[in-house]
């Protein structure tokens, strides 16, 4: 029998999130600019509740956290995931960030190593941030607004992914992103800068990356989380875009546990 779906509202207490299994393994994890912590719904029922437990949490602005007001900056991010492993009463935890959390993985890694025991960063901008073009801003800033643009985007960073699939994604990023957020937390990805802090950490990291992602590939990550962390790995997804996590959820599920088994051993 699966373990049932908590969830959790945020409030002044902290962020919301959603808490999946009751296994002695504590696993928090963060979800992408563009959609909340039901980007891994599909991936759920490939998990293993005994082993682990899993908090899916909603950043300030997203999902059960959409009320919540901020600064949309990534130390406030960092401080709230941490607020809330110690309403959770985690001493110990893994990270698993996707995308734009990404870089939330090494944020939390350099600011509580005493406390985060590896990390998996998912198609993962990192701590240099995601320095685009002129042309490449102003279309990503387009996608605030504009469904048509959202959903080119969605196109070009899935791999193949069907139309229906892009068009679900759009309607699910409306109705679970607040407005307010999305300009700010762009802004945050395209200037964060904090390699200094990462560089030479020793917190185990997997990073995953499917080989149809246009943007986040394997020549990216052997130039910043492969260059910078001296017990990173790197597992290519074959097939699959920018997300793996409902691309192909059985394999995802496979991939992280086995990396997660093996560092509780």
């Amino acid at each position: 029998m699966k373990a049932p779906l908590e969830i959790r509202p945020g409030s002044d207490a902290g962020l919301g999130y959603a808490r999946y299994g009751n296994g002695p393994i504590h696993v928090l994890v963060m979800h992408d600019w563009l959609g909340d912590h039901t980007s891994y719904d599909a991936v759920m029922p490939w998990l293993d509740g005994q082993a682990f437990t899993y908090v899916f949490v909603d950043l300030r602005g997203y999902g059960q956290s959409i009320e919540l007001a901020g600064e949309f900056t990534v130390e406030e991010i960092t401080a709230d995931c941490l607020m809330l492993a110690d309403r959770l009463g985690w001493r110990r935890f893994h990270v698993v960030g996707h995308s734009m959390t990404g870089m939330i993985t090494q944020r939390l890694a350099a600011d509580a190593p005493s406390r985060v025991t590896s990390a998996i960063a998912v198609c993962p901008v990192s701590a240099a941030g995601n320095r685009l073009s002129p042309e490449a801003l102003a279309f990503f800033a387009s996608t605030v607004d504009d469904d048509n643009a959202l959903r080119r985007l969605f196109q070009f960073v899935s791999g193949g992914l069907s139309d229906e699939w892009a068009d679900s994604k759009v309607r699910h990023s409306r109705g679970t992103v607040a407005p307010a957020c999305r300009r700010r937390y762009l802004d945050m990805l395209v200037t964060a800068n904090f390699v200094h802090d990462v560089e030479g950490l020793e917190t185990p990291f997997l990073v995953i990356v499917g080989d149809r992602d246009p943007g986040l590939d394997a020549q990216a990550m052997k130039r910043t989380f492969l260059a910078w962390h001296p017990n990173a790995a790197l597992h290519v997804i074959p097939d699959c875009g920018h997300y793996p996590m409902q691309a192909c959820p059985p394999y995802f599920a496979t991939v992280v546990e086995g990396f997660l088994k093996r560092q509780a051993t």
